[in-house]
């Protein structure tokens, strides 16, 4: 292992884990052994556990009962939806995305804990000769999308990231974003103690909530794809789906499990796992733009601080001191408001600034990306101006779509290798165990990971997929 990679680990192991956006790159970090990152998900998951309060937890502590329970919110969920579809129909307003660019500042706000989707099931994919682990493996080999590239839930994320031009906008987030993500990356290298919480986190986590259901209806709405959170409220169903598999593996291991206490205290514990960090909800309620602004700005100060013309003055200050501190840019667009350089809540054509980033002749014309373009116009446009749908939803449509071809024809040395170790053997375990290590969050959505996921896919459940090749 290299030495700045033991450096990190001996930091990450010491520390109280605050930064959790270091956790997750540790945790991702394919030079960093499995046996390293488990040592490391043990600590994490004992001190998030640790301070879960069981009492205040809500699941019921009987199967019956959470079956129940399951239906009811089911239940529940489906009548909201429907008074806010009535709502809708009856020519209310959106109401979690008012335009684009809240769309935008969600997006990139809950693209840390999509781009691990599913990954607290890792851990499990060991067990693949026990069939009573079988449903859940299955659970996470569809979040890999059976190995497609166009179903695999991080490659779609990617690849909708990527189409909006928001891939880079990660910089910009808080750690307390990483928290979650940390979790479920603790969860996909947990030693086998930590199945009763994988089950418990699982359970909670594929039931179907109120908050995606509207997602997906208003980000259609904005001519934003919605693939990804269509997606999940497919196969996330209790009838078929996710959220039934989830609860047959909890009944058949809560039979099986002798001191069904123990058991149910640890499901519980893993089940309130899903409430730490920020959560989608929280996100929607917070949206705020103007801070995202701030951020685009704090950034462009950083490289922008010595081109501009000392000349211009702007509150007893030319802009080069202004960008000098970046702090200090809140101030500044005070002030580009005072002197009416900004206008909100007019048509962002009113503003000099808006003129001077986004015309051709402009002099910042080219500083800003279009989706920075497309926050700040939402941000300056307010209630009245702000884009109510997508501007360039139609040149999305040629932008070439992910295929598996893509991957197919970049076929690395790394995984010829692989394919031809697996070919060669004929022992069937040895084949999985050969092919697990590329299942893993930090390999799955690549190439390698791809005909990896194919290939387990094929030998475990033959009838469900096309052979990997």
């Amino acid at each position: 292992m290299p030495v700045v990679v033991k450096k990190t680990l001996g930091n990450l192991l010491q520390d109280e884990h605050n930064n959790y956006y270091e956790l997750v790159s540790f945790f991702l970090d394919s030079d960093i052994s499995n046996l390293e990152k488990e040592k490391k998900a043990t600590y994490l998951l004992n001190d998030e556990l640790d301070k879960i309060q069981l009492d205040k937890i809500s699941l019921p502590h009987h199967p019956q009962d959470i079956k129940e329970s399951y239906k009811n919110e089911n239940q529940i969920v489906g009548q909201c939806y429907q008074d806010y579809l009535n709502r809708r129909k009856a020519g209310s307003e959106r109401e979690y995305f008012k335009n684009v660019g809240q769309a935008f500042e969600f997006l990139i706000k809950v693209a840390p804990v999509k781009k691990v989707d599913g990954s607290w099931l890792y851990s499990l994919m060991k067990y693949w000769s026990d069939p009573v682990f079988h449903d859940l493996i299955l659970i996470y080999l569809e979040e890999l999308g059976l190995g497609q590239a166009k179903a695999n839930h991080v490659c779609i994320y990617d690849n909708l990231l990527r189409k909006l031009g928001l891939e880079d906008f990660e910089l910009f987030l808080e750690d307390e974003y990483y928290h979650q993500p940390a979790i479920q990356l603790a969860l996909a290298y947990a030693p086998p103690v930590f199945i009763p919480e994988i089950i418990g986190f699982n359970l909670g986590y594929e039931q179907l909530p109120l908050h995606l259901l509207i997602t997906n209806y208003e980000l259609k709405e904005l001519g934003i794809d919605a693939k990804y959170f269509n997606l999940h409220i497919t196969i996330d169903n209790l009838d078929n789906g996710h959220a039934h598999k989830s609860f047959k593996v909890f009944e058949n291991i809560y039979k099986k499990y002798k001191d069904k206490e123990a058991f149910m205290e640890k499901v519980k514990r893993g089940y309130a796992l899903n409430q730490q960090g920020i959560s989608s909800v929280h996100i929607i309620k917070n949206l705020n733009l103007e801070n995202l602004v701030h951020a685009i700005l704090k950034r462009k100060a950083l490289v922008g601080q010595w081109v501009h013309n000392d000349q211009q003055e702007i509150g007893c200050k030319t802009i080069n001191q202004w960008l000098t501190n970046p702090q200090e840019i809140g101030s500044f667009i005070d002030q580009l408001v005072e002197k009416k350089w900004i206008k909100l809540n007019c048509n962002p054509e009113e503003s000099v600034f808006w003129r001077m980033i986004s015309h051709a002749e402009g002099k910042m014309y080219g500083v800003f990306t279009p989706a920075e373009r497309q926050i700040i116009h939402d941000w300056m446009g307010g209630e009245q101006h702000a884009s109510k749908v997508l501007p360039y939803k139609n040149n999305l449509s040629k932008v070439e779509p992910l295929q598996d071809y893509l991957f197919r024809h970049m076929l690395d040395e790394q995984l010829q290798n692989l394919q031809a170790k697996v070919d060669q053997t004929d022992r069937f375990e040895l084949k999985f165990c050969k092919l697990m290590p590329f299942l893993a969050p930090e390999f799955h959505h690549q190439g390698i990971g791809l005909w990896s996921t194919r290939k387990y896919a094929e030998l475990l459940f033959p009838y469900l997929t096309v052979p990997a090749r």
